[in-house]
């Protein structure tokens, strides 16, 4: 996601990744530093962390992969139930479930399958906030161009 918004010409953004179940400082799994390789990612110094309380509160979106992330989550910080979202909303049409599954346990094959769909996922969302932001942009600029058209 950090890559992706990199492209913009105003990233506002900041991102952050942590687990719910994760043992803080644990490497990524072979298989997902495999695969991310192929999207030009490196998971080589990558280090679980665990989801915190602080970063909940200061979080404005929380996107979960899955039902069970999203469980746990609200019966956590149920207070943050409108920031959390599935992040599988932005797969596109062609994508039928509404769950992305966690690759753990599906191999390299299902890791890089997983890894396709998070690939649209964060593509898709990021135009979409492009989007959000040229709309914002020239809001601001039809919003200035009309107060000064309005000066004596």
């Amino acid at each position: 996601m950090s890559r992706e918004l990199a492209y913009l010409h105003n990233p506002q953004l900041t991102v952050m990744s942590a687990g719910l179940n994760s043992s803080p400082g644990r490497p990524a799994h072979p298989w997902a530093v495999e695969a991310a390789k192929e999207f030009g990612v490196s998971l080589e110094d990558h280090r679980a962390r665990s989801l915190t309380p602080e970063m909940v509160d200061s979080a404005d979106v929380i996107f979960v992969m899955d039902y069970q992330n999203q469980v746990q989550l609200l019966s956590r910080w149920g207070a943050a139930k409108k920031k959390i979202h599935l992040l599988s909303a932005y797969a596109g049409k062609e994508y039928r479930s509404v769950e992305i599954r966690d690759p753990y346990y599906m191999g390299l094959e299902g890791t890089r399958a997983c890894y396709r769909i998070l690939n649209t996922c964060v593509q898709n969302l990021v135009r979409e906030i492009s989007n959000e932001d040229e709309t914002a942009t020239t809001l601001n600029a039809r919003t200035t161009q009309t107060a000064s058209s309005k000066l004596p």
